[in-house]
């Protein structure tokens, strides 16, 4: 190649540099200052690109698709994070702090810089295994996605999502609860300890769902309060989700 045709690609290459530039500017200015929402997911679906194309969502976010930029995004563009296909592997990654996929790293990136993170019920595999999966299993795994819910991430159906992140709307827990084991002929002293009350007593004016969600993971099934102690609506459907008894004792 002779010294003109080298200055020619040069040319050609720093235009094109520029050009790229110029059309994320513009990207930029479409956005309109609108916050953004993230969708990350491992594979397209339906629900998420119905999600993505929501008008209601695309009238107070620009929402934008991390798979289609193969997860090479900048987080702090993104004030809210959408999480679909959350798998069982996915959900353990993220419990674990143990990330190995693009998809895991960037969802754990989301959680420890503070974004606001949605997952769709429908989209937790764990959910598919309630009837089938040993007790002693499903439970281990309900707390993996326990910690993920005390560490913010917010659960609720995919109906009201739309609801949830606009503000409009407060989350409904999932109504699964952890199993219990059943006895086994053979070992009925291990069986009657796992239905065992663990109890203990919060000392706060207001009860919370987080305040549940962390004595459930730590075995708690009976939580003791004060006689004056308020119990918000969503603590008494983690109570119930998890098998839980509230005591209100005199003060």
């Amino acid at each position: 190649m002779d010294h003109n045709a080298i200055v020619e690609e040069i040319l050609r290459r720093v235009a094109q540099k520029i050009s790229e530039a110029e059309g994320s500017c513009a990207e930029c200015a479409d956005c309109g200052g609108k916050p953004g929402l993230l969708i990350l997911t491992q594979n397209h679906g339906t629900d998420c690109h119905a999600t993505l194309e929501n008008e209601a969502l695309k009238a107070r976010y620009h929402t934008d698709c991390a798979l289609m930029h193969h997860y090479e995004v900048d987080l702090d563009a993104y004030e809210a994070v959408v999480l679909f296909n959350l798998s069982c592997d996915a959900m353990a990654a993220l419990a674990s702090g143990a990330c190995d996929t693009a998809y895991t790293r960037l969802a754990s990136k989301a959680i420890l810089s503070g974004k606001k993170v949605y997952v769709p019920t429908e989209e937790v595999e764990l959910y598919q295994y309630r009837e089938t999966a040993p007790a002693a299993y499903y439970n281990m795994m309900q707390q993996k996605l326990d910690l993920l819910v005390a560490s913010g991430v917010v659960i609720c159906a995919q109906a009201s999502l739309e609801q949830v992140i606009l503000g409009n709307a407060s989350p409904v827990p999932a109504a699964v609860a952890p199993v219990c084991a059943a006895a086994a002929p053979a070992a009925p002293a291990p069986a009657a300890a796992c239905c065992e009350a663990k109890a203990v007593r919060i000392e706060k004016r207001v009860l919370t769902e987080k305040d549940l969600i962390e004595a459930n993971m730590g075995g708690v099934t009976e939580v003791h309060i004060g006689e004056k102690t308020i119990v918000t609506a969503l603590a008494k459907d983690a109570a119930k989700d998890r098998g839980m008894t509230i005591v209100r004792d005199e003060d």
